[in-house]
């Protein structure tokens, strides 16, 4: 039965909440490593080792060493190489012998026996500060704590799926093949068909600056997780903010019963799709590109995305608005084959603001790892129930 010291399952801990998701097999090489020597020369050497073993990057690096310093790792250190044991036991340094008289021990000229450290001109007023020595504390690195991780996102977004059989033949049809030499009495070659490919694309509109500044980084945690999600076909990413562009058919808000009621019912069905719009290819909105351009690439087999807290950060209802994002929501859905809205803002304070009345004609739903699987769902073609659907 092989020990395992306490201290190892928090560090653990330590390492998945920072993104490093550590296995069993991360566990066992590391076990390995020891039984054969590496790492138990001293405390230092060991977080040399875990770096080695679990790190594949500088940054990695950082965080496996910030975990360690959270950690009651215990440390050690071999005994010096000038030291020798005696026979009782007793450790006695080089240059002296057991009864405790000195040895002469011959000093290699050139070599100052005690060196000094280089000094310090004192400057009347100001404080002391200690030499540079080029090596900074890794002890002390503020590591991003998203709600999710990058493996979460990844796990959600690979369920997004639609495969089908592209390229030359390189698979074998079990059925044709049988089919094929039971009807013909003699050996006959197998029959091959192209592989299954996922021609899954995705559409992202980002929202920013504004209301959405404070979750830029989230935002672009997840957007570059869904980015590497792998095995989608494309993945087209559009900016902008508050709105894609002005509709054409705000006239219509004049014809409202009451001007005060946020609900755009009445006027629903009249609201035709944008005739321009404009989005970004930078998150800095910078690089201006027309909606119609993005669209151009859109088929039934892309699914859109658009990441904004729709108000619901500051509150408040804004109807010009809420009638542009729903002639943008006509507009994605004439061209995609699925829409879905993900809002990084907790659902209790969608009331009383644009992204409630959205929430009645679009899905939409919160930016966590429940709200993410319920939205591949309906991307995949689960009906969400829904008020008053566009």
């Amino acid at each position: 039965m092989t020990f395992t010291p306490p201290f190892l399952y928090d560090l653990i801990d330590q390492l998945r909440r920072r993104g490093l998701q550590i296995g069993v097999d991360d566990c066992l090489d590391l076990q390995r490593a020891l039984s054969a020597g590496f790492g138990l020369a001293s405390g230092a050497d060991f977080r040399r080792l875990c770096r080695t073993l679990w790190a594949k990057s500088a940054a990695e690096a950082e965080i496996v060493e910030a975990a360690l310093a959270r950690v009651e790792a215990p440390e050690w250190s071999r005994p010096a190489a000038g030291t020798v044991r005696s026979g009782s036991g007793d450790e006695t340094p080089d240059g002296e012998d057991s009864d405790g008289s000195a040895s002469a021990v011959p000093e290699k000229e050139g070599l100052d026996p005690d060196p000094v450290g280089p000094a310090l001109l004192g400057m009347p007023g100001l404080v002391h500060l200690p030499p540079r020595t080029g090596r900074h504390d890794t002890s002390l690195v503020l590591t991003p704590q998203y709600p999710l991780t990058s493996r979460e996102i990844v796990q959600v977004w690979r369920t997004l799926r639609r495969p089908l059989r592209q390229g030359p033949p390189a698979e074998l049809d079990v059925d044709a093949t049988l089919t094929r030499r039971a009807s013909r009495g003699v050996v006959t070659p197998p029959v091959l068909v192209p592989a299954r490919r996922n021609t899954a694309r995705l559409l992202l509109l980002l929202d920013r600056n504004g209301s959405m500044t404070p979750f830029h980084d989230y935002v672009d945690h997840v957007r570059d997780a869904m980015q590497r999600a792998g095995r989608l076909d494309v993945v087209t990413v559009g900016y902008f903010h508050n709105t894609v562009g002005r509709s054409g058919s705000r006239p219509v808000l004049a014809r409202l019963p009451d001007p005060f009621s946020p609900a755009l019912d009445p006027v629903l069905d009249d609201i035709g799709t944008l005739a321009d719009g404009r989005v970004y290819r930078d998150p800095q909105l910078t690089e201006p590109i027309g909606l119609a351009t993005v669209l151009a690439g859109t088929t039934r087999a892309t699914s859109a995305v658009i990441i904004s807290d729709a108000g619901a950060a500051r509150g408040g209802l804004d109807t010009p608005r809420l009638l542009d994002t729903i002639a943008l929501i006509k507009t994605v859905r004439a061209m995609a084959g699925g829409l879905v809205w993900l809002n990084p803002v907790s659902p209790s304070r969608w009331t009383r603001s644009n992204a409630g009345q959205l929430a009645r004609h679009v899905p939409m739903f919160p930016l966590s790892r429940t709200g993410m699987y319920r939205a591949v769902d309906v991307l995949r073609g689960r009906p969400a129930p829904l008020e008053r659907p566009l």
